[in-house]
This record gives structure tokens, sequence and C-alpha cells, in this order.
């Protein structure tokens, strides 16, 4: 049986892309140039709000899910 998703991981691709304007796979190829693993979840937070203009929500949200795509969360 698989297992479901909960939180911000369980938003769909294509709520994503609808908020945000990009899809999630586009996000986190981004943030791995940034080098965002290296930078921690407030940097990665902020970089999102202020370079790419993102609600503070939704900052939140791809930072999350990027560390949970990377293995940075459990």
């Amino acid at each position: 049986m698989p297992t479901q998703k909960k939180g911000f991981r369980a938003i769909s691709d294509e709520v994503v892309k609808k908020r945000t304007g990009k899809r999630s796979e586009d996000w986190y190829r981004l943030l791995d140039e940034w080098n965002a693993s290296e930078k921690g979840h407030t940097e990665t937070a902020k970089h999102l709000r202020e370079q790419h203009q993102l609600s503070d929500w939704w900052c939140q949200a791809v930072a999350i899910r990027y560390e949970w795509e990377r293995g940075m969360r459990r």
C-alpha cells in the first residue's frame, strides 16, 4: 500500500505550478543550482521571497518540499 503524503508534500504539482508559475521539479533544479542544500532553510526561503517574489507561505512550501525531496527532512 502506497504511503500517503502529508502537509506540504501533499500539494499537487498542478497546484504548485498554478500558484508559483513553476513545477516542483523546476524549483528543485533552480534551488540545486543555487546550492540550497548548503544554505539551509531560512536562507532558501529568503532567496525564494527576494529573488522569485513568492509569498511567505509559498516560500515555506517550496523550501520544505525541496528539503523532503533531497532527503534533508524525515
